[in-house]
């Protein structure tokens, strides 16, 4: 056992080692200093969190892959903001919906099912309104062969930071658990009610 738990310590400590490696080096960004938002949004909503407008609003997070222009960088995070809004709500739902069945065949719900793998993520997007873009970020990055990377190459990379009013969500919601009620049996409809009143308090 002890072996066992040293060889998975071994394996994490190796995993972290390769993430945390870089193949670039930043040569030029928006802020001398990355925002606290960007490494962990978390953190700076709790300090920020007296502010009236924070109260009101939701906040999500956007990065882009290495584009080879920092403009065509930010409009793509830009573009992706409500994208990134509806990926995180519709997972969210995803998950719990299919936590509350599993390993449970009576509660299976085919059609529920069915909508939830095709169209949710799309019908989300389609109901937040009122997302806007409040910060972004961007840096220059120098990837290197030496360290990695596939080759010697110049991009840009931009995290943007949205904003929701927390009522659009709550109306996005009440939406989304009268589409769902829709396509739900009658055995289904209190999860969905359940599922629904947890995402609310979390979003």
């Amino acid at each position: 056992m002890k072996l066992l738990t040293l060889a998975l310590v071994g394996l994490i400590s190796l995993s972290c080692s390769r993430t945390l490696k870089r193949d670039y080096k930043v040569v030029d960004a928006s802020k001398e200093e990355v925002p606290e938002w960007v490494e962990d949004l978390d953190e700076w909503l709790d300090d920020e969190e007296d502010e009236k407008e924070f109260k009101s609003h939701r906040y999500f997070t956007f990065s882009t892959e290495a584009k080879n222009s920092q403009s065509i960088s930010c409009e793509i995070a830009k573009a992706r903001s409500v994208a990134t809004v509806a990926s995180e709500i519709s997972t969210f739902i995803k998950e719990n919906l299919s936590l509350s069945t599993h390993g449970d065949p009576t509660k299976s719900d085919q059609k529920l099912n069915e909508y939830v793998e095709s169209d949710l993520k799309k019908d989300v997007q389609s109901y937040v309104v009122g997302a806007q873009v409040y910060k972004t970020y961007w840096e220059k990055r120098r990837f290197l062969k030496d360290e990695g990377a596939a080759k010697n190459w110049d991009g840009y990379v931009c995290t943007s930071l949205i904003k929701v009013p927390k009522k659009n969500l709550q109306a996005a919601l009440d939406r989304v658990e009268k589409k769902l009620n829709a396509k739900a049996s009658t055995s289904t409809k209190t999860q969905v009610a359940k599922i629904i009143k947890d995402a609310k308090e979390k979003f």
